[in-house]
């Protein structure tokens, strides 16, 4: 009777700690997290920055001649050089099984002493994406280096203009209130247009041109929408729940709310280009990683990540506004 050579793979097994979805797609959940945010839909993001990395600008002062023979070359074209600083950052949490044994989600645990696993991971490493948003959208607005960040926010580049001599330019506005007419101090779509007529002709030439406040400062604006009978044209159709974006009334501005203004009647407004917002998430460790410890018997879970914002402009135009109220 022959004896069956059994090969080696039929012997083997397959072991392994956590490696389900969020080893097979945590970059992806730690991109959603970083360029998911708000602003960073609306900005000039750049990625592969790691510190601080300089940004190339390219700018020109051309000279028309008459068209005739003998002419002197004049005008220039000038590269300057803006730089970006992004903030290490880190999200390292532990998670111990054991602590759900007294629970009802240990009717949902594999049985034995011993889980690699725990009850809804894809919904905790959800939360997880959603509240490193949150951290982001926040910073990217309220950061200052005088409080410890690498950074200062959108709201302080705007409202100061330290180091950006010119591209500031102050709407003296007041906070929004519900009035009777778009033509009062105070009604939100007069506050916006007060914002948009401080810029210079160059600005208000752009295609993209961007206005952002807080979430309560949004509802209030769409309240005025709504009273002023342009809620039709100007939202139309789309779900404000899952896109909160409305067109200022006979413009191509976009308006949009974010939490980085949120506790603040700060509004600001200019070109989504030369709003930069900086990551890396080139590198092998930006990825969202959720492991079993041997060593310490329990799940792990560690994001690396950086970001970081800065404005660019070029000479004196005024190519952002604030009605500086509450900025930082």
């Amino acid at each position: 009777m022959a004896m069956k050579i059994y090969s080696p793979q039929e012997f083997a097994y397959s072991v392994s700690t956590i490696t389900g979805y969020t080893d097979q797609v945590g970059g992806e959940l730690l991109a959603k997290a970083l360029i998911g945010a708000t602003t960073p839909k609306y900005a000039n993001v750049r990625l592969g920055v790691k510190g601080t990395q300089a940004l190339n600008l390219l700018d020109s002062n051309p000279t028309f001649q008459a068209g005739q023979c003998s002419l002197t070359p004049s005008g220039t074209t000038t590269f300057t050089q803006h730089y970006i600083t992004t903030c290490p950052e880190t999200l390292f949490e532990a998670l111990c099984y054991k602590q759900l044994y007294p629970t009802y989600q240990s009717m949902l645990m594999n049985a034995g002493q011993t889980s690699e696993t725990v009850p809804f991971e894809q919904m905790i490493a959800d939360l997880k994406v959603k509240q490193i948003q949150q951290r982001i959208e926040q910073k990217l607005w309220q950061a200052t280096t005088g409080s410890g960040d690498c950074f200062d926010g959108f709201s302080k580049l705007i409202s100061t203009g330290s180091t950006y001599s010119g591209a500031i330019a102050n709407a003296n506005g007041s906070p929004f209130v519900i009035t009777g007419k778009t033509t009062d101090p105070g009604n939100p779509i007069y506050e916006v247009n007060n914002l948009l007529n401080s810029l210079d002709d160059n600005a208000l030439s752009r295609e993209d041109l961007i206005v952002f406040m807080s979430y309560s400062n949004w509802r209030l604006y769409l309240q005025a929408l709504t009273a002023a009978n342009y809620f039709q044209n100007y939202i139309g159709s789309s779900d404000l729940t899952s896109n909160m974006e409305a067109t200022h009334a006979n413009t191509n501005v976009k308006v949009v709310p974010t939490i980085g203004l949120n506790g603040s009647n700060q509004v600001v407004v200019g070109p989504r280009e030369y709003m930069v917002v900086g990551f890396d998430l080139l590198s092998d460790h930006e990825t969202m990683n959720l492991w079993y410890s041997r060593d310490f018997d329990e799940i792990r879970m560690r994001a690396n990540y950086n970001y970081g914002a800065t404005i660019a402009t070029f000479g004196s135009t005024k190519y952002f506004a604030t009605n500086n109220l509450g900025a930082i």
